[in-house]
C-alpha cells in the first residue's frame, strides 16, 4: 500500500472511530487547556478537533463512536485478573471522559456503548455487518487488537481498513505483516502466544512477536503449534509452550473479538446527518471552544471551494513534431503570417534567445504556433543563428519586424510562457507584444500557488503525462555547451516550436479550470495578467544607482567587518575565520562549550538557526550573527550592485517574479531588492546608492501598517479597528491594553514592545522568537503574547479560526479569493507548525500582495500620459518613482487615492499611504 494512501469516504463508507483510544491520544497529544471555569478540556478539545478534521476530509455515510461501557465484560469473568493491573487514569483526564461522549453527541454523531462488551467488539460487529452489507470499513484507531478484524476485500467485498490519523497511515494487511510478520487472520493466534501486560493476558514467557511469527509461520496456528510443541529443538521454548498451552489457549479467547453481537442500532439508522448549529452553541460555548464552532459550521456544510485547488491533469498529450517547420524566406513569412491571420483562434510564441537577461539578450528566433481548426502548423522562424547555421537562409531582419508586427498588430489573443521576459526582448528588438491573455506560468500560479513549479516542462510533465525536450537537447552541457546563436537550427526549430505548442496547449487546458471561479478568473484576468505590462513597463526603465557611493559605503562596511572579526577573535583567544564553518565548530561547541544542535556531514551545524538559538549564552554568537549579515550585504549589494549595471542603459534593471512567493507577493532576483533591510543603518546605507536623475528627485510611496490593517479587517476586533478609524497610534493603543496604562503614559520601551507582538502575532511569532527580538526572557515574552490575546480578543479568536478554517478546508484565502493549498496541516509536528504558520499570515500577507497589485495597475494607467514620472520599483508595501523635481506633490496627489483606494470596499478599515522624498531612496525614508 502507498505510503501516501488515504482512506476512500463517501457514498457507502461507515468510519468507526475507537473512541478510548482517541481520547487518550488527544489528552497525550494536546498541551494543557482549562474551560472559563478552569476544568480541564485538553483531551475534549482534541478528541473535537480530530473528529471535524476526518469529517470534513473523509465525509463518511455513517460516523459512529464507539467507547467501552463502564461495566465488567465477559472476559473478567472468564479470567478476573484481566486488566487488572492496569495504573489509574491521570486525574485531569477523569472528569474529561464524560465530557467526550458528550461533545461527540453535540456533534451529531452517534454515541455507541453496550453493557458487558468492549468497544473493539462493537467495533469487530459495526464492521463485519457493514462490509456483508457492501460497505468499505475505516476503522480510526492504532491498536493492535483491532488489527485482527484488517482485510484487504475482494471482487464480492469491500476492504476492511484501518487509519493512524496522527501519522496519516492506512493499514491493510501488508501494514499488518510488516508490524508483526503475520497476517491479520493469525494476528490472534500471535497475541495468544505473547501476551499483554497492559491488559494482564498471561501468553507464554519467554515468546515475543518476532518468535511467535516464527513458530506460526511453521507450524500454521496456535493448535497446531501446541499440539506439536514436543518436536521443537529450542528446551526453554519447548518447554515454556507445553508448560503455559492452558494460558495460551485461555489468552486467545480473550484476545479474540467477539462479533457476533447483536448491532445496538442498525447501520441504516446512523448516517451522519451533521451538526446542529444551536446544539453546538448550547454545548460548546461554556468550554468556551468559539473557534471549534466557527470551524464546525463551516466545515460541515461540506461546501467545496470555486474551482479545483490542484491542476486537474487532462488526456495523454501527443506533438506531431513532424509538422513543425521552418521559415527561410521572406515568401514564405509572409505567407505563413496571412494564414495564421486568416484561420487562426490564437497564437502561441517562443523566443530563443542567446542569455537570460531580458534587457540584454538577442533575439536568435522566434517560434509561432497558432490556434484553431485551420491554422497553419507551428513554425520557427531564424533571426540570428550564427556560423554552422548560417547554412540555413535568414529572412532579413527589417522584414522580419514589420510581419512580426502584422501578426502583433492583428489582433489575435496571444499565448506566451513567461511572457513579461518574452514583451521586453521583443520590444528591444521593435516588436510590441499583442494582445496577451494567457500565460500557462500565471495561470498555474492563480490556481495553485502551493505547487512546487510552474514552468512548462513540470506543467506538460503532471498535466499531460508529456515529456517536453529542454535545453540541454539542444545547447550541450559543460564545456561543450553552446548559446542558441550556435546552436543548429534544426534542433532549435523543434524545441522552440514544441514549446510554443505546448504553451498553446496548456492555456487551453488551465483557461476553463481558471473560469470555475469567478474569484480566480478576477485575479488572473484582472491582476496578474494586466501586472505583466506593469512589471514590463518598471524593469525597462530601471533605476540609477551611484557606484561611487556603493564603493564608499562598501569600504566603510569593510571597515566594521573587520573589527567585528577582530573582536570575534578576541572572545576566541586566538585568530579564526568566522566563515569557516569547521573553526566555528571547534570555537563553539568545543572552546566554549556551548550546547551543539543538529548534526551535518560536516559536523555540527552552524547555520543561522542554530547560532540564533546560541546568541542568548554566550556574547560572541551575536558578534557572529552580524558579521555574517554585514558580509552577505556587502557582498550581495555594495560590491556587487555596480558590476550589474546595465552599460546600455546606465541602470540597474531588476527582475520582478509574479510566480514564486505562495502568498501572491513579488520576489526579485538579479538583483533580489526585496531582502535590503527595511529600517537598519546597513539598510539606509544601501539605499543612498539608489539616485534620482539630474532635476529629479525620487519619491517613495509607503502603505503605513498594512497587514495590521488588513488584520483588524478580518479579526474584527474592536481595538484594533477603532486605532485605525480614530488614526491613533495602534502600537502606543495596544501597549496601553496589553500593560494596562494609559495612552500618554506608555514609554517608548512598552510600545516598542507592542509593536513586536503586534507584527509578531501576523507571523505566528513564537515566545522563543519576541524573546530573541526584544533581548528578553522566554517567560517574559510568552506573558506579553498571553496578555496580548487576553487584551486585543477578537485576533486571539480569528487566529483560532483561521487555523481551524484552513485545516477543515484544505486552503487558506485572501480578500480576494486567492488560495494557497496547505498540505503541511495534515501532517503532525514541526511540518503541522509550519502549516499553522501559513494559515494565519497567507490572508493577510496575501490580501496585502493582493492590494499592492492593484494600486500598481491603477497607478500605473494614471501615469501612462505623465512622461515627467516613472514608476522604477516595488519593494514589499513600497512604491518608489522618479520624478520631476518641480512635480513631486502632482505626482503624491494623483498616486495616493489610488493607492489608498485599491481595496475598493473590501476593508472595514481605511488604508493610509505615507509619502517621502529626496535624492536617493535613502532619503525618501527621512
Amino acid at each position: 500500500m502507498s505510503t501516501n494512501a488515504r482512506p476512500q469516504g463517501g457514498p457507502g463508507s461507515v468510519f468507526l472511530i475507537d473512541g478510548n483510544n482517541f481520547i487518550f491520544r488527544a489528552f497525550h497529544a494536546m498541551p494543557s487547556l482549562s474551560a472559563p471555569g478552569g476544568a480541564p478540556i485538553n483531551a475534549v478539545h482534541g478528541f473535537v478537533r480530530m473528529i471535524q478534521a476526518m469529517r470534513k476530509e473523509f465525509q463518511p455515510e455513517v460516523f459512529i463512536a464507539v467507547f467501552d461501557h463502564a461495566e465488567k465484560s465477559f472476559r473478567n469473568e472468564l479470567y478476573p485478573a484481566y486488566k487488572a493491573h492496569r495504573p489509574p487514569m491521570p486525574e485531569d483526564l477523569v472528569p474529561q471522559i464524560p465530557l467526550v461522549r458528550q461533545a461527540t453527541a453535540a456533534l451529531g454523531l452517534p454515541v455507541i456503548e453496550v453493557a458487558g462488551v468492549e468497544a473493539d467488539d462493537i467495533i469487530g460487529c459495526y464492521a463485519h455487518a457493514a462490509q456483508k452489507a457492501g460497505r468499505s470499513v475505516v476503522i480510526l484507531s492504532t491498536d493492535k487488537d483491532l488489527m485482527q478484524l484488517v482485510d484487504a476485500g475482494d471482487d464480492q467485498r469491500k476492504p476492511i481498513l484501518m487509519w493512524d490519523s496522527m501519522k496519516s497511515k492506512l493499514i491493510g494487511p501488508p501494514e499488518v505483516v510488516e508490524k508483526w510478520g503475520v497476517p491479520p487472520t493469525k494476528l490472534v493466534d500471535l497475541l495468544a502466544l505473547t501476551g499483554d501486560s497492559s491488559d494482564n493476558v498471561p501468553g507464554v514467557p519467554g515468546i515475543g512477536p518476532k518468535t511467535a511469527a516464527q513458530l506460526l509461520e511453521e507450524f500454521g496456528d496456535l493448535e497446531g503449534l501446541l499440539n506439536g510443541a514436543a518436536s521443537i529443538k529450542q528446551v526453554k521454548r519447548r518447554e515454556a509452550l507445553q508448560e503455559h498451552a492452558a494460558n495460551a489457549r485461555l489468552s486467545r479467547q480473550l484476545v479474540q473479538l467477539r462479533c457476533e453481537v447483536p448491532l445496538p442500532r442498525p447501520l441504516d439508522e446512523l448516517v451522519d446527518r451533521g451538526s446542529d448549529q444551536a446544539t453546538l452553541e448550547a454545548f460548546f460555548g461554556p468550554l468556551g471552544f468559539k473557534s471549534l464552532l466557527g470551524l464546525r459550521g463551516k466545515a460541515i456544510e461540506h461546501k467545496p471551494p470555486e474551482g479545483p485547488l490542484e491542476l486537474r491533469p487532462g488526456a495523454p498529450l501527443i506533438l506531431d513534431k513532424s509538422r513543425y517547420q521552418t521559415l527561410t524566406s521572406e515568401a514564405e513569412l509572409t505567407a505563413y503570417v496571412d494564414a495564421a491571420l486568416a484561420h487562426g483562434k490564437s497564437l502561441a510564441l517562443q523566443i530563443v534567445v542567446d542569455v537570460a537577461d531580458s534587457m540584454r539578450a538577442a533575439l536568435v528566433g522566434v517560434a509561432l504556433a497558432p490556434g484553431g481548426e485551420g491554422a497553419p502548423a507551428p513554425a520557427y522562424l531564424p533571426v540570428a543563428h550564427e556560423g554552422d547555421a548560417l547554412l540555413v537562409k535568414h529572412v532579413a531582419k527589417d522584414i522580419i519586424t514589420a510581419q512580426l508586427r502584422r501578426l502583433m498588430a492583428g489582433a489575435l489573443p496571444l499565448v506566451a510562457q513567461g511572457s513579461k521576459f518574452q514583451a521586453i526582448v521583443l520590444r528591444r528588438h521593435g516588436v510590441e507584444l499583442g494582445p496577451l491573455v494567457m500565460d500557462p506560468k500565471l495561470a498555474s500560479y492563480t490556481l495553485d500557488p502551493a505547487r512546487a513549479s510552474h514552468n512548462l516542462t513540470e506543467l506538460a510533465k503532471d498535466l499531460f503525462a508529456y515529456t517536453a525536450g529542454v535545453q540541454e537537447d539542444v545547447l550541450g552541457k559543460g564545456k561543450k555547451a553552446v548559446t542558441f546563436t550556435r546552436a543548429p537550427v534544426d534542433r532549435t526549430m523543434a524545441y522552440a516550436c514544441e514549446r510554443a505548442e505546448l504553451a498553446l496547449k496548456t492555456g487551453e487546458h488551465l483557461r476553463p479550470q481558471l473560469d470555475e471561479s469567478s474569484a480566480l478568473r478576477s485575479l488572473f484576468d484582472e491582476l496578474e495578467m494586466p501586472l505583466v505590462r506593469v512589471l514590463q513597463r518598471i524593469e525597462e526603465t530601471g533605476v540609477r544607482v551611484d557606484a561611487e557611493v556603493l564603493s564608499k559605503q562598501g569600504e566603510a562596511m569593510g571597515v566594521d567587518i573587520a573589527a567585528l572579526r577582530a573582536q570575534i577573535a578576541e572572545h576566541a583567544g586566538y585568530d579564526l575565520n568566522p566563515d569557516s564553518p569547521t573553526q566555528l565548530q571547534k570555537l563553539l561547541f568545543e572552546d566554549l562549550g556551548l550546547e551543539a544542535g543538529r548534526k551535518t556531514k560536516t559536523g555540527y551545524s552552524t547555520d543561522a538557526a542554530v547560532l540564533e538559538e546560541l546568541a542568548a549564552y554566550h556574547p560572541v554568537v551575536g558578534l557572529i550573527l552580524e558579521y555574517r549579515g554585514l558580509t552577505k550585504l556587502k557582498g550581495t549589494y555594495l560590491d556587487s550592485l555596480p558590476n550589474e549595471i546595465n552599460p546600455v542603459t546606465g541602470r540597474l534593471h531588476t527582475n520582478f517574479r509574479q510566480a514564486v512567493a505562495q502568498t501572491g507577493r513579488l520576489s526579485s532576483k538579479d538583483p533580489n531588492l526585496q531582502n535590503i533591510p527595511v529600517r537598519s543603518e546597513v539598510g539606509r546605507r544601501i539605499r543612498e546608492g539608489f539616485v534620482a536623475g539630474p532635476g529629479k528627485l525620487l519619491v517613495a510611496l509607503d502603505y503605513s501598517q498594512i497587514e495590521l490593517r488588513i488584520l483588524a479587517h478580518l479579526s474584527g476586533d474592536k481595538n484594533l479597528v477603532s486605532s485605525f478609524h480614530d488614526g491613533v497610534d495602534v502600537h502606543r493603543r495596544t501597549a496601553a491594553e496589553v500593560f494596562g496604562v494609559p495612552e500618554p503614559e506608555v514609554t517608548g520601551e512598552q510600545r516598542r514592545i507592542a509593536k513586536a507582538v503586534n507584527f509578531g502575532v501576523i507571523y505566528g511569532q513564537s515566545a522563543f522568537g519576541l524573546a530573541r527580538q526584544l533581548g528578553i526572557p522566554r517567560g517574559k515574552a510568552g506573558s506579553y503574547i498571553k496578555v496580548y490575546f487576553e487584551k486585543i480578543p477578537g485576533v486571539s479568536r480569528y487566529m483560532e479560526d483561521l487555523i481551524d478554517l484552513a485545516s477543515a478546508r484544505g486552503y487558506a484565502e485572501t480578500i480576494f479569493g486567492r488560495r494557497r493549498r496547505i498540505p503541511e496541516l495534515a501532517r503532525k509536528g514541526a511540518a503541522r507548525a509550519a502549516g499553522e504558520r501559513v494559515a494565519r499570515n497567507t490572508p493577510i500577507q496575501g490580501s496585502a500582495a493582493d492590494i499592492m497589485k492593484r494600486a500598481m495597475i491603477a497607478v500605473d494607467a494614471a501615469l501612462a500620459d505623465k512622461p515627467w514620472v516613472q514608476m522604477l520599483l516595488t519593494v514589499h508595501d513600497e512604491l518608489i518613482f522618479e520624478c520631476e523635481a518641480g512635480r513631486v506633490e502632482e505626482l503624491i496627489a494623483l498616486a495616493r487615492p489610488l493607492m489608498e483606494g485599491a481595496a475598493g470596499d473590501k476593508l472595514q478599515v481605511p488604508l493610509h499611504v505615507d509619502a517621502g522624498q529626496g535624492p536617493n531612496w535613502a532619503a525618501c525614508k527621512g
